[in-house]
């Protein structure tokens, strides 16, 4: 259940303050987020009376005073006024980016709010981001939104939705990152990262295999300082979060997801973990990467310390078994989902070296990002300047 994650995310909190991981006031800021999603109202926003958001707002005008969230469809864009956006798009094997021009229509007021973004529905007329793997997923799975799909395509009597090439955009409620825009390029990094490891695991053939979308960040040209989003296919169905970053893991315990996670830590040769694992089906989205330096990845890169509270959670299954990965606190029976052979024909998984190299640049504070259209600063310290270590998604 959703609400008992977050109650669990308010106690791992209290143990990172505990552990001088955070500090107290970093403690108080998150605390006050969760407790806000957890009761429904808000000790960090103003009344919904008090907000107003208005056609070429700024990204602190579509994040600032928010009203209460009620999670709806997306709407009708017919009438929606057309604006040009230039799209950025990473590429991992050459470790840079291209960019486009785009037309999009953004939804006025959003439809969601997760512990770091504020989510709006939003139509495209470019589909940079769908692929065979993507579609084919979208296409089997639907028994499991993230933070921002959740119940979207739920609201009772709600009219199918007329609108094409759908898409959300994902605001920081942190004012420093719409300053500081690293965060969003950091993410979208951190995404496809993850994305090549899920094609390095469906080579071993598992029973189920796993993707990620392919995200990207848009710049809004035509609004009042040139706001950065973070972008990527809306994918309807229902939400669900399979670990965290800091241990966590769902009351399902779902063998394909904690498999996959255990498998980045070991096809890394232990320099990384890919976690926070949530989507719906095995088609995720927002995930988290602690890298043992912790540098780079975003905020919730833990380092160490997330990586260690995943292996002494972490229970080994049919699956891990099957790729021959290390036992680690096996389970007792095989439940859930089983490979038809008990192991794989080849004797080990492969290091995954690419990705090192592309790691090392992300957590590196000199790593090249693609030149704005804006005049900005970019701040090279270490990513976001509040609660670089409470981020429990």
């Amino acid at each position: 259940m959703e609400s008992d994650t977050k109650w669990c995310n308010l106690q791992n909190l209290k143990k990172l303050l505990n552990d001088g991981l955070i500090t107290k006031s970093e403690y108080s800021v998150r605390r006050n987020q969760l407790i806000d999603e957890l009761t429904g109202t808000s000790l960090t926003t103003l009344a919904a009376s008090q907000y107003k958001r208005r056609r070429g707002s700024s990204a602190s005008d579509m994040v600032s005073n928010l009203p209460a969230i009620i999670p709806k469809p997306p709407p009708d864009f017919t009438d929606f006024p057309a604006e040009k956006s230039v799209k950025y798009i990473y590429d991992l094997k050459t470790r840079t980016w291209t960019q486009q021009e785009v037309n999009l229509k953004l939804d006025t007021v959003p439809f969601s709010r997760g512990s770091l973004r504020v989510v709006y529905h939003m139509e495209m007329d470019q589909d940079g981001h769908n692929n065979s793997g993507e579609q084919e997923h979208r296409n089997k799975q639907n028994h499991t939104a993230h933070e921002h799909h959740e119940h979207a395509d739920q609201v009772p009597g709600a009219p199918p939705p007329k609108c094409k090439n759908r898409y959300v955009a994902k605001i920081s409620m942190n004012p420093s990152d719409n300053k500081n825009t690293k965060v969003y390029f950091r993410d979208v990094e951190t995404q496809t990262i993850a994305k090549y490891y899920a094609e390095k695991f469906n080579q071993y053939h598992p029973p189920k295999k796993v993707d990620f979308i392919k995200a990207c960040v848009l710049e809004l040209i035509q609004r009042e300082g040139n706001p950065i989003v973070g972008v990527e296919k809306f994918i309807p169905g229902p939400y669900r979060k399979h670990n965290s970053n800091y241990g966590y893991v769902s009351d399902e315990e779902r063998n394909t997801p904690q498999a996959f996670s255990h498998f980045s830590w070991e096809a890394s040769d232990h320099t990384l973990l890919v976690c926070d694992i949530q989507g719906v089906g095995d088609l995720y989205t927002d995930p988290q990467i602690h890298h043992i330096s912790g540098e780079g990845f975003g905020k919730g890169n833990l380092g160490m310390a997330g990586i260690s509270k995943f292996l002494q959670k972490h229970r080994c299954n049919a699956i891990c078994r099957y790729l021959k990965l290390p036992q680690l606190n096996a389970k007792v029976s095989d439940i859930g989902t089983i490979p038809t052979t008990r192991l794989m024909a080849l004797n080990n998984i492969q290091i995954v070296t690419m990705v090192q190299q592309a790691g090392a640049q992300l957590h590196s504070r000199t790593a090249v990002l693609p030149v704005l259209k804006r005049q900005v600063v970019v701040d090279n310290s270490k990513e976001g300047t509040t609660c670089n270590r409470c981020v429990i998604i």
